[in-house]
């Protein structure tokens, strides 16, 4: 056999062993945690990218930060479960009502215990509760009736996690309520090894029967205690009618891995998230709701508050609700449009590997390096779409890490074995160049290397900003929460336009300040006048905001600013986590300071002498010689003439780009404070 042939051949044999070994990767202990690792971001990157839809049937009542400060904290007395109960069920006219809370220990008072087991009766309530699996089998509280048991439990046993223990409600609870499902979600696979939630059980197996998951009982109720039949790896709930939009409809849970759901997640979550209502609790049990939202809807009571421990790792959000994991699979089981990750997954994903794994290893040994380079790509972008319309057309999340690593393995070895084996004569070639040029640069030539530029440091003359919400603790006090974060936002939003129309870089948000610099990273030889004219057209843009909250009702807004200029230190800076690109130095610092003078001379704007020195577009007053903190010296201050340079000023005296070391007079200080602002 000629060496060309023998060469293409044992590299053909090598590629196939490289295949085999990717799709053996596909099962059980074998498969690498790194290809588990890339499978989990592809299917998290697929969430991430979905955009959440208010969905009206199902609402959540939230037992939030708010709920807690003027209720007091968890867990409430049972004669406020009941009235949120009553509330939910008379008042809103809930269809299914779902407590993703156990009720396990009893209170003080017997009587609140009666009281919220009335409330639970004869409603359509869900309880939840948890199972454990635990070495010492722990179980307190009373276990709802499971949803199969006898023969049908012991066929589905071998496809479910076994519980050992659980902590359930009290039976009086329990006997009340129309249904209870377990919530917990770190049984069988809903939790992947990283601790992310993208599944939910569905079944769970405890002493030779079956029982269902909260957000299986709460579909149920929902389509009017609905049957439920499995058919292969589909869990169908039939609807039984009832008074609820979805009676007499049907909710589908294709069956994943463990006996599992997949959650569509969509959005960051929580009240802001955008894909389901919340209602605060205190709210609803202070009737400051519209009760229509509630009417012949799923309302499932849960918390978003970091101190009750629900918030849950997913791939769209590090702390999801928990609940919303609930009704997000709640919704996509009534929309039909779960996806599945089937106990099959596997050897799908070694087929695909073996088939176009298989044909590259045959077939690179024959190309070039540009036809491997390209026959490579083609290979993978064949996986990436067939992963992608299986997703997206079919409901199937099927595994591609394993698929992609045989086609990069081969295509490497192929490149690397090619160079070897049939680059002789181009190697010849750069050898023989090495005589005429430097080894570098044939080196370079040989390897075509990339080059990157980090941002680097450095020190530069920049003019620094700070503005001020001056009596910020007196307007906080009196303001709703969500109030004043809509003013602050109103407040920064308008600034930062002013300061990027003038040139200016935004630093940072210091809770109600703002910081800029002007010089960088773009350098700006006016620096000085186009900071000096943003303050002036910030305070403008400060009295119309102001008018417009007096108009609403709002307190008003004064703003401070101070200015000044100095050589600081400019550049990316930060820590390896986390990185910024900012200013440092004693200049900075006197800016702040400057602000604060703001306060003591009753001025909108304080500027400092450099800035003053460096403007050619504006004219000063000099306010006063002031001591600042940290400053054994005392330093000169003034303020901007709202009249551009070359123009006469409020007192009728022509303005120069130079100080006046006067007292600023009345009339240009009533301009700085009520007149309109110049251009730059």
């Amino acid at each position: 056999m000629p060496p060309l042939q023998r060469s293409r051949l044992w590299r053909a044999l090598v590629g196939l062993a490289l295949v085999a070994a990717c799709a053996a990767a596909e099962f059980g202990e074998l498969r690498p945690g790194l290809l588990q690792a890339l499978d989990r971001e592809l299917y998290d990157g697929r969430q991430r990218l979905a955009r959440p839809a208010l969905d009206e049937r199902i609402v959540i009542v939230d037992i939030d930060e708010r709920s807690l400060g003027q209720r007091g904290r968890w867990p409430w007395d049972r004669a406020t479960m009941a009235a949120l109960t009553d509330a939910l069920v008379e008042r809103g006219g809930a269809a299914v009502v779902g407590f993703d809370v156990v009720f396990a220990e009893r209170q003080a008072g017997v009587a609140d215990d009666v009281l919220l087991a009335r409330a639970l009766a004869r409603r359509p309530i869900v309880l939840g509760y948890y199972f454990s699996s635990d070495r010492d089998g722990h179980a307190s509280g009373s276990l709802p009736a499971p949803l199969f048991a006898g023969e049908a439990a012991r066929e589905l046993a071998p496809r479910l996690t076994h519980a050992s223990g659980f902590g359930a409600n009290l039976g009086e609870f329990q006997r009340a309520a129309r249904a209870s499902g377990f919530f917990n979600p770190f049984l069988g696979e809903g939790l992947d090894p990283d601790g992310v939630i993208r599944a939910l059980p569905l079944l769970v197996a405890y002493r030779g029967a079956a029982y269902e998951s909260f957000a299986l009982a709460v579909t149920r109720t929902y389509l009017g205690g609905a049957a439920v039949t499995l058919d292969g790896d589909v869990l169908a709930v039939e609807g039984a009618g009832g008074r609820a939009e979805g009676a007499g409809g049907r909710a589908v849970f294709p069956v994943s891995a463990g006996f599992t759901a997949m959650v569509p997640l969509a959005g960051r979550g929580g009240p802001a998230g955008g894909r389901f209502r919340y209602l605060s609790a205190t709210d609803v049990l202070d009737g400051r709701v519209d009760w229509s939202l509630l009417r012949d809807r799923i309302v499932l009571v849960g918390t978003s508050a970091p101190g009750l421990t629900d918030l849950r790792a997913t791939p769209v959000s590090e702390v999801f609700p928990g609940v919303e994991i609930h009704a997000s699979l709640i919704a996509g089981a009534l929309d039909a449009r779960l996806r599945q990750r089937p106990d099959e997954a596997p050897a799908i994903g070694a087929v695909a590997t073996v088939l176009v794994g298989g044909a590259l290893a045959l077939a690179l040994p024959s190309l070039g390096a540009v036809g491997a380079a390209m026959a490579s790509a083609v290979a993978a972008t064949t996986l990436l779409s067939a992963n992608a319309i299986a997703y997206s057309n079919l409901g199937l999340v099927l595994p591609l890490a394993a698929s992609l690593a045989a086609v990069l393995a081969v295509g490497l070895f192929n490149l690397v074995a090619g160079w070897f084996a049939e680059g002789r004569s181009r190697r010849a070639m750069l050898r023989l160049f090495g005589e005429y040029v430097s080894p570098d640069l044939v080196e370079r030539m040989a390897r075509d290397p990339r080059s990157y530029e980090d941002m680097l440091s450095g020190n530069r003359e920049l003019t620094i900003l700070f503005a001020d919400i001056r009596g910020f603790t007196r307007i906080a006090e009196k303001m709703e929460p969500e109030a004043l974060r809509e003013y602050i936002n109103a407040f920064l939003t308008r600034m930062t336009a002013v300061i990027h129309e003038h040139g200016g870089t935004v630093d940072k948000y210091i809770g109600d300040a703002v910081m800029a610099f002007w010089g960088a990273p773009v350098d700006d030889p006016a620096h000085a006048d186009h900071a000096v004219a943003a303050a002036l057209k910030m305070q403008a843009e400060v009295r119309r905001m102001s008018a417009d909250f007096r108009a609403r009702g709002l307190p008003a807004l004064a703003v401070g600013i101070g200015i000044n200029t100095g050589i600081v230190r400019v550049g990316d800076m930060g820590s390896k986590l986390r990185r910024a690109y900012t200013v440092i130095g004693d200049a900075v610092n006197l800016a702040s300071r400057l602000e604060g003078l703001t306060r003591e001379y009753e001025v909108p704007i304080v500027v400092g002498e450099a800035t003053v020195q460096r403007c050619r577009e504006h004219g000063f007053f000099e306010l006063a010689r002031a001591v600042v903190a940290g400053r054994s010296e005392s330093v000169r201050v003034f303020v901007p003439n709202p009249a551009p340079a070359g123009e006469s000023d409020t007192a009728g005296v022509e303005t120069r780009p130079m100080v006046r070391p006067i007292e600023v007079p009345r009339n240009v200080r009533e301009a700085l404070h009520e007149g309109s602002s110049p251009g730059v």
